[in-house]
C-alpha cells in the first residue's frame, strides 16, 4: 500500500515538474529570444547608425574638398587679378572680385589686404576698415605660410561667427599682402540640410591641431580640441572612421563619423545623437517584451525582420539620394560605379558636356568620349584599382559636345563594406585642361632653353665663397672681355656690371638666401670700358653651405644680348602695334573655319559685351547678333566656301548690358593648297556713334528747317506786337531790345547745339545792359527746351526794360530779385517749376489801363511755351509776376 501510495504520489508530481520546466523553458527561451532580438537590433542599429555617420563624412569631406580647392582657385585669380601694386589695384578688380566668389556655396566675402594690414579691396558692402594684422590668417601668411584655413572665429564687423582662407602674395619675390575669403559659420548648414539629418545630428570641420573651424548648429564660440579623443586616440590610428563620445561642444551623446579631407589640414565631422538615433530601437523594444503571446511570436520575428530590411533599403535609398542631390549641385563631373567596375550613374554635368541624354554613357559606353590615345592606360589604371581596392586617379582627354578636347583628372575612392570589399566607387573628373596647357608650355620652354644652353657657348665658372677667389673657363674671360689666360679678380668681373646691377644680383641673392633657395638665374646689363652693352645671363648653384667642407658656388654665363635686343625690338613693336588698334578703336579676330574657335584681342572681347577670354565658339557671337541682321554676318556655309561677304555692317544685342550697338567687320581668308579655307582673319570696329551722328545730323536738318520758320513767325509777332501802338523810333529802339534778347538766348542754344540751355545762364546773358549789383539770382540747375529759353529771355528782357524806365531800377535805391524752384510731384507727376521776379524799392506801382507787348508776351507766350501759368501782381510796394507750370527737363 504504501510502495503504491509512494508511486502514485511520484506519479502526481512529474506532471507539475514537466509543466513547471515547459513554463520555465518557454520563459527561458522568451527571454531568450527576446534579448537576443535586442542584441541584434541593437548591433545593426548601431552598426547603421555608424554607417550614417561615416557616410555622411564622407560627403562633407568631399563638400569641403570641392570648397576648398575652388577657394584656392579663386585666390589664384584674385592674386593674378589685382596686378603688381596692391595699393592701387585696378578699376576692374572689384567686379573680378564679386565674379571670382560667385561660384562658391554661402555668403562668402573677399578681402584684398597689403602688407600693412590694410584693406585695399573688398567684397563686402558692409566693410569698415578693422585691425587685421593680429588675426592669424594674416599674421600666418605675413610669416611665410603660402595658404591658412584659420579656426573659428568671430567677426569684428558684425560679430558673426566666420572663418577665412587665406593666400599669401608675393611682388618681387617680397609679402605684399595676403588675399583672403571669409565664409560664414553657418556654410556647414548647408550640407548639414543636404544629408537629411535630424535636429540632434551635426557638421563640423576641424584642422589637425585641433582648433574648431566650422560647426553646424553652430557653437557658443571658437573652440580648442587638441586634447580631445579624437586626437589622441583614433586619429593617430586611422584617417577615417567612427567613434563615440560626448560632445565636448553642448554635451550631447553621440557617434561621430570622422574623415581627414584630402590635399588639406582639415578634419571632417559628421555626428548623430543616440538619444535620437536609438530612440525607435528602444520603443520597439517594449514593445517586443509587451507581447508575451507565443503564438504571435513567430509573427512579431517576421514583422520585425521585414521591418529591418525594408528600414534598411529606405536608409539606402535616401543615402543614395542625398548623394545624388549633392553631386548634382558639383560643377564637377561625378559618377558612380559596381565593385565590377561598370560606371552606372552620372551627374547631370557630364551629360551637358558630352552633349547626351541621360542613360547614354552607362556602361562601356562612356568611354566614347574618352580620347583614343588615352584609353588604354586609363582603363589600365582603372582595372588596377578595381584589382587592389585602393583609390583610383588618372589623367585623360574628354571630348566636349563641340568636339573639342579638354584634360581632366579623374578621381575615385571605394566604398566598402562589412567584409572590407568595395560595395561601389564614388568618382569624380575635374577639368585641368587650362594646368595642363600650362605645364606643357612651360616643360617646351625648358627644353628649348636646355637646348639652347648645350648648343650655345658657356661659360663656366667656380666662386670660393671663403677667399671670394674665382675660377674662371677659358669662355668666361673670352666673354668678359679679358684675354683667355689671365687671372682676373672677383672684382675685375664685377667691375664689368653697369651702374646698380651689382646692388640688384646681391639683393636677390639676399632674398634667395633667406628662401633657403640654393640656385639663383638672373640677367645682368654689362658695359665693357668701350662703352659697348651686353646682357649676360648668369645662373649660379650654392654648394657645400650645410655641410663640413668650404662653401663654393659654381655656375655658367651665357650672352643673351642679342635676344634681348630681339626681345626689346618685339614689345616695341607689339606695343606700337596694339597702341594704334586702340587709337583706332579698332579689335583682331582669328577664326578657324573647321572648329568655328575663335580668337580675338582685348577689344574684340569688350566690344561683343563679353569678358576676357582665349577663344570661344563661333556659335556664341551668332548668338548675339540680333535676329533682323543675321542674313547679314557669315553663316556655316559662306565660310566653308570662302564666299562670306569681306565688309559688312550689322548690329549685335551686348549681353552683359543690353545696348544694341552697330558693328563694321572686314575679313579675309587663307586658303590650303586644294583652295579650302582654313582660316578667317578680320578686324571689327565699333560704329555705333558713327552711325548715331549721321541719324543725329539728319534730325538736325530737319530740326534747324523747323527752328527757322518758327524764328521767322517770332520775329514777326515781335515786329507786329511792337509797331502796332508806338512811335517809329520808340518802336524801334524796343524792337532791337527784344530782337536783341532773342539773340542772346538763340547764342545760348547754339552753345548746346539747340538741344538745351541753362535757364541760369539765359537770365545772366539777359541781364547784362540792367545794373547788375541790384539784381540777385538764384536758383537750382534747370535746363530748359529751346521754345522755354526764347520765351523766358523776352519775358526777362521785357521785365527789365519796364523796371528800367518806370519800375524798381529807375531809381537809385530799388532792387529785383530773380528766384525759381522746384517742388517734386505726387504719385508720378512731374515736378512743378515756380519762377519768380519780384522789385521793390521803387517808386509807387500802379497798375497799367491797357494790355501792351509785355503783358502779352508774360501772360500768353511765356505760360503757353511752359504749359503753366503766369500772375501778374501791381503790389504798390513793388511789381511780383510769378510763373507756375509743371516741368519735365530738356
Amino acid at each position: 500500500m504504501a510502495s503504491m501510495t509512494s508511486g502514485g504520489a511520484a506519479g502526481r508530481i512529474r506532471p507539475q515538474v514537466l509543466a513547471s520546466g515547459l513554463i520555465v523553458l518557454l520563459l527561458a527561451f522568451i527571454a531568450t529570444g527576446s534579448a537576443y532580438l535586442f542584441w541584434r537590433n541593437y548591433q545593426d542599429t548601431y552598426a547603421s547608425v555608424q554607417n550614417h555617420a561615416n557616410s555622411a563624412s564622407q560627403v562633407v569631406s568631399t563638400n569641403v574638398q570641392w570648397a576648398f580647392e575652388s577657394a584656392r582657385q579663386i585666390l589664384r585669380r584674385v592674386d593674378d587679378s589685382i596686378g603688381p601694386d596692391l595699393t592701387a589695384p585696378g578699376p576692374q578688380a572689384a567686379a573680378k572680385l564679386a565674379e571670382a566668389v560667385a561660384t562658391l556655396p554661402g555668403a562668402v566675402k573677399v578681402y584684398v589686404v597689403d602688407a600693412s594690414g590694410k584693406t585695399q579691396l573688398t567684397t563686402d558692402p558692409d566693410f569698415k576698415p578693422i585691425e587685421v594684422r593680429d588675426r592669424e590668417y594674416f599674421a600666418a601668411v605675413a610669416a611665410g605660410e603660402r595658404w591658412h584655413v584659420s579656426s573659428l572665429l568671430v567677426s569684428r564687423l558684425n560679430g558673426q561667427q566666420i572663418f577665412t582662407i587665406s593666400k599669401r602674395i608675393e611682388r618681387n619675390g617680397s609679402f605684399a599682402g595676403a588675399a583672403i575669403l571669409s565664409f560664414n559659420s553657418d556654410l556647414m548648414q548647408g550640407v548639414w540640410q543636404s544629408l537629411s539629418l535630424d535636429e540632434g545630428s551635426t557638421v563640423g570641420l576641424l584642422r589637425d591641431d585641433g582648433q574648431l573651424v566650422s560647426r553646424y548648429p553652430l557653437p557658443d564660440g571658437p573652440l580648442d580640441l587638441s586634447n580631445y579623443i579624437l586626437f589622441t586616440d583614433y586619429l593617430p590610428k586611422a584617417n577615417a572612421g567612427t567613434y563615440e563620445t560626448i560632445s565636448p561642444a553642448d554635451g550631447v551623446h553621440r557617434i561621430v563619423g570622422y574623415r581627414r579631407v584630402p590635399g588639406t589640414n582639415l578634419i571632417a565631422l559628421s555626428s548623430v545623437s543616440t538619444d535620437i538615433a536609438f530612440s525607435t530601437l528602444n520603443a520597439g523594444t517594449l514593445s517586443v517584451l509587451a507581447l508575451a503571446l507565443p503564438a504571435a511570436l513567430g509573427l512579431i520575428l517576421v514583422s520585425y525582420w521585414t521591418f529591418r530590411l525594408l528600414q534598411k533599403d529606405a536608409r539606402q535609398r535616401e543615402i543614395e539620394a542625398q548623394f545624388q542631390t549633392f553631386a548634382e549641385a558639383m560643377p564637377n563631373h561625378v559618377w558612380t560605379s559596381a565593385p565590377n567596375g561598370t560606371l552606372d550613374w552620372f551627374n547631370s554635368r557630364v551629360y551637358e558636356y558630352a552633349g547626351a541624354q541621360p542613360g547614354e554613357l552607362d556602361g562601356q559606353a562612356w568611354t566614347r568620349i574618352v580620347h583614343p590615345d588615352d584609353l588604354t592606360a586609363s582603363g589600365a589604371n582603372w582595372a588596377a584599382a578595381l584589382a587592389s581596392g585602393q583609390p583610383y586617379e588618372t589623367e585623360f582627354r574628354l571630348q566636349r559636345h563641340d568636339g573639342a578636347y579638354r584634360w581632366h583628372i579623374a578621381r575615385a575612392v571605394p566604398i566598402p563594406g562589412k567584409s572590407g570589399a568595395p560595395l561601389r566607387w564614388i568618382g569624380t573628373n575635374t577639368d585641368i585642361d587650362e594646368q595642363k596647357r600650362s605645364a606643357q608650355a612651360l616643360a617646351e620652354s625648358e627644353a628649348r632653353l636646355r637646348l639652347a644652353i648645350g648648343a650655345g657657348q658657356l661659360a663656366v665658372w667656380e666662386l670660393d665663397l671663403a677667399t671670394l677667389r674665382i675660377t674662371p673657363s677659358p669662355a668666361l674671360n673670352q666673354l668678359y672681355g679679358f684675354p683667355p689666360d689671365a687671372s682676373p679678380s672677383t672684382e675685375d668681373y664685377l667691375s664689368r656690371y653697369a651702374p646698380g646691377e651689382r646692388e640688384r644680383v646681391d639683393r636677390l641673392g639676399a632674398e634667395a638666401s633667406a628662401r633657403g633657395d640654393a640656385e639663383i638665374e638672373v640677367e645682368v646689363r654689362h658695359i665693357w670700358p668701350d662703352g659697348t652693352e651686353k646682357w649676360l645671363l648668369i645662373r649660379a648653384l650654392t654648394l657645400g653651405a650645410d655641410q663640413a667642407g668650404p662653401a663654393r658656388v659654381i655656375g655658367v654665363a651665357i650672352d643673351i644680348t642679342e635676344r634681348k635686343t630681339v626681345e626689346q625690338a618685339l614689345m616695341q613693336s607689339e606695343r606700337r602695334f596694339r597702341l594704334s588698334q586702340q587709337a583706332a578703336g579698332i579689335a583682331s579676330l582669328e577664326l578657324d573655319v573647321s572648329t568655328g574657335t575663335v580668337l580675338g584681342s582685348d577689344h574684340f572681347w569688350e566690344i561683343w559685351g563679353l569678358g576676357p577670354r582665349d577663344s570661344v565658339h563661333i556659335s556664341v557671337l551668332e548668338n548675339i547678333v540680333i535676329p533682323d541682321d543675321e542674313d547679314i554676318r557669315s553663316n556655316a556655309e559662306t565660310r566653308r566656301s570662302g564666299t562670306a561677304m569681306p565688309n559688312v555692317e550689322y548690329r549685335i544685342r551686348r549681353p552683359d548690358n543690353g545696348q544694341l550697338r552697330w558693328l563694321s567687320r572686314h575679313i579675309e581668308f587663307t586658303y590650303d593648297t586644294e583652295g579650302k579655307p582654313l582660316k578667317m582673319f578680320g578686324i571689327m570696329q565699333d560704329i555705333t556713334e558713327a552711325k548715331q551722328a549721321r541719324a543725329r545730323q539728319e534730325m538736325l536738318t530737319h530740326e534747324l528747317e523747323h527752328r527757322i520758320k518758327n524764328i521767322l513767325s517770332m520775329v514777326s509777332a515781335i515786329a507786329s506786337q511792337t509797331l502796332r501802338n508806338l512811335d517809329l523810333e520808340t518802336a524801334r529802339a524796343a524792337f532791337t531790345d527784344r530782337l536783341q534778347a532773342l539773340a542772346l538766348a538763340h547764342d545760348i542754344l547754339n552753345t548746346t547745339r539747340w538741344t538745351e540751355a541753362s535757364m541760369a545762364e539765359v537770365i545772366e546773358a539777359t541781364i547784362v545792359p540792367l545794373p547788375r549789383n541790384r539784381l540777385t539770382v538764384s536758383g537750382p540747375m534747370v535746363s530748359l527746351q529751346p521754345k522755354m529759353a526764347l520765351s523766358l529771355a523776352l519775358a526777362v528782357n521785357e521785365l527789365g526794360t519796364n523796371a528800367l524806365k518806370y519800375g524798381a531800377l529807375s531809381n537809385e535805391t530799388g532792387s529785383v530779385e530773380i528766384t525759381w524752384s522746384l517742388t517734386p510731384g505726387e504719385a508720378g507727376a512731374p515736378p512743378t517749376l515756380v519762377w519768380r521776379w519780384l522789385e521793390q524799392g521803387g517808386p509807387e506801382v500802379i497798375k497799367p489801363s491797357r494790355r501792351g507787348f509785355g503783358t502779352m508776351l508774360l501772360e500768353r507766350v511765356l505760360s503757353a511755351d511752359f504749359g503753366g501759368a503766369v500772375q501778374m501782381n501791381y503790389d504798390p510796394a513793388g511789381l511780383q509776376c510769378q510763373l507756375t507750370a509743371p516741368f519735365s527737363p530738356a
